[in-house]
């Protein structure tokens, strides 16, 4: 799998936002039904259109996870755009900070294809790499296109850190 590493300044997104169970991966299943809920009712139109002087021309699925979330289980996922816009009423703005990013590139079907990436990071990657996971939120990058498509391109960039 082709992986690029680059560091990036902080920036920030602006998105609607919801908080899912990881227990048995349950995350899987309703953060896809959260991207065709979105889809469906205009909301990721809406983030689309904050889109302002942004380096990533894409939608951006951001997830997080803080300790006490670590703890129950939980995280936190962002359908979002790069923007430094004040956020619309049911909206948020979270700030990514800046980070030195390994970039997986994914070519195929949503979501079955970004899910074997993630599968491939955490399964091999980080146990063979020279890096860690680093401090941050992972940032799931969708281009436009027909996201069913054999040939449709995405990312998923995760914070690193190089090991000692």
């Amino acid at each position: 799998m082709e992986v690029e590493i680059v560091e990036r300044n902080a920036f920030s997104a602006v998105g609607k936002k919801r908080t899912f169970s990881v227990k048995n991966e349950a995350q899987k299943e309703k953060i896809t039904q959260f991207w065709q809920e979105s889809n469906t009712n205009g909301d990721t139109d809406r983030i689309a259109e904050l889109a302002e002087y942004a380096t990533i021309d894409a939608m951006l699925g951001i997830c997080t996870m803080s300790e006490e979330q670590f703890a129950k289980e939980e995280m936190d996922y962002y359908i979002a755009i790069e923007s430094e816009q004040n956020p619309p009423e049911d909206m948020e703005k979270i700030t990514i900070p800046a980070s030195k990013w390994a970039i997986f590139k994914s070519v195929g079907p949503m979501p079955t294809a970004i899910q074997e990436v993630w599968q491939y990071i955490f399964g091999e990657w980080l146990e063979t790499s020279n890096y860690n996971h680093g401090p941050g939120p992972e940032i799931e990058v969708y281009t436009e296109g027909d996201t069913l498509a054999p040939d449709y391109y995405s990312e998923v960039w995760i914070p690193v850190v190089e090991k000692i």
